[in-house]
């Protein structure tokens, strides 16, 4: 490489998510896994790193302890943080359907709004198009569609 990446917000972003099970157990808990035995089994990571993965996303806010109270167990449960990171989630599993091999299975969202399937799609918010590989160049943030 020519040059070292600077660090920038995608950079932190990645940072966050850079390691084996980070994604897998956001994923656990927007599946609606809470507990730390419901999040192992889901996950299937090693036990003392599943713990530690947990301590880095609480750390860095994309999850929450829950503790036990009337009607709930103590668990963990995604922040807004978290939630919104489920949107890139939803690329990767376009992604992961488009090139899966054939004997895994999709699993199919519905948009409770409209009651058909889901497909991510990442638009310009600029001019609402589809953004396709190849669109993109770093730049001035001021640039019109």
């Amino acid at each position: 490489m020519k040059t070292k990446p600077t660090r920038d917000a995608l950079g932190v972003a990645l940072d966050v998510v850079n390691d084996r099970w980070s994604l897998h157990i956001v994923r656990a808990l927007a599946f609606g896994a809470s507990r730390y035995t419901e999040i192992l089994r889901s996950v299937g990571a090693p036990r003392d790193v599943l713990a530690a993965r947990l301590r880095k996303l609480t750390e860095s806010g994309i999850l929450r302890a829950r503790l036990a109270e009337h009607d709930a167990t103590a668990g963990y449960e995604l922040t807004q943080k978290g939630k919104d990171l489920g949107q890139v989630i939803l690329v990767l599993k376009r992604w992961g359907d488009t090139y899966r091999d054939v004997d895994v299975p999709e699993v199919d969202f519905i948009h409770d709004v409209c009651g058909q399937v889901f497909v991510a799609e990442v638009c310009c918010r600029a001019c609402g198009k589809p953004v396709r590989t190849g669109e993109l160049s770093p730049g001035d943030e001021s640039a019109e569609c």
